[in-house]
């Protein structure tokens, strides 16, 4: 089966086509769109359009999205599109108490640790926001939510009197010479090592738990016993649309 999936973050969309079966996302996919995410109602409508020009006659689409604009555009555009919230018949419970205030993101992730088999995980989406969501047990607990590593040092450097932006890119540990320097190296490292000692003091009382990274910043999550996998999230829509 071919499914058009959609994935529609705070800062980027894009879309894929993919062969599904029995739940799972087949490899390779085909990427038909990548671009900044739309930030107007005459933009969100331009992008549903052309998403709709790839056709769906074929296909079944399906969408995860946190911007509710272009949710709407897609809707008008695509009307057999099915959108992810809570409602969905999830393959986990959940403990979260409000699951209506959930992102489309987030029940895509956890579904897609059930999905690879696991009924303890830990998934991280770095991206615009980092997200951080636990499985134990097939139980949804919830999560973690703060401002991305790269959205947080732009933050800092806007605000700043004194300060400018400087790039989020890989840098060596190392005490900066100058204050921009000082800004790129403290912006990496405060930013990846502040997520990934969150997420193993999370693991601590979980020995050998999985722990997923995705999202536009997970490659630099990358650590021995985690997995980066920059899909991850569309293999939890492909999941909830085929399964």
């Amino acid at each position: 089966m071919t499914a058009l999936l959609i994935d529609i973050g705070n800062s980027h969309a894009r879309v894929i086509r993919a062969d599904v079966k029995a739940g799972a996302l087949r490899e390779p996919v085909a990427g038909l769109l990548t671009e900044a995410t739309p930030r107007d109602d005459e933009a969100a409508r331009t992008f549903a359009e052309a998403v709709a020009g790839h056709g769906t006659t074929d296909a079944i689409a399906g969408v995860t999205s946190v911007v509710p604009a272009v949710t709407r555009a897609l809707r008008e555009a695509l009307p057999a599109v099915r959108t992810v919230d809570h409602t969905w018949a999830f393959p986990f419970g959940y403990a979260v108490e409000t699951p209506e205030t959930v992102g489309a993101d987030r029940w895509c992730n956890v579904t897609a640790a059930v999905a690879a088999g696991h009924r303890d995980a830990i998934v991280i989406d770095a991206g615009t926001a980092t997200t951080i969501d636990v499985l134990v047990d097939g139980v949804f607990l919830g999560g973690l939510i703060a401002p991305g590593m790269a959205f947080a040092a732009r933050k800092l450097q806007e605000e700043g009197a004194r300060l400018w932006p400087v790039p989020f890119e890989r840098t060596e540990l190392r005490p900066g010479r100058h204050t921009a320097e000082a800004l790129a190296i403290g912006a990496y490292h405060v930013g990846v090592h502040g997520v990934v000692g969150t997420v193993e003091a999370l693991a601590d009382g979980m020995p050998g738990v999985p722990i997923i990274a995705t999202g536009g910043l997970a490659h630099h999550l990358a650590r021995p016993r985690w997995q980066v996998d920059e899909l991850w999230t569309l293999r939890g829509l492909a999941y909830l649309l085929t399964a």
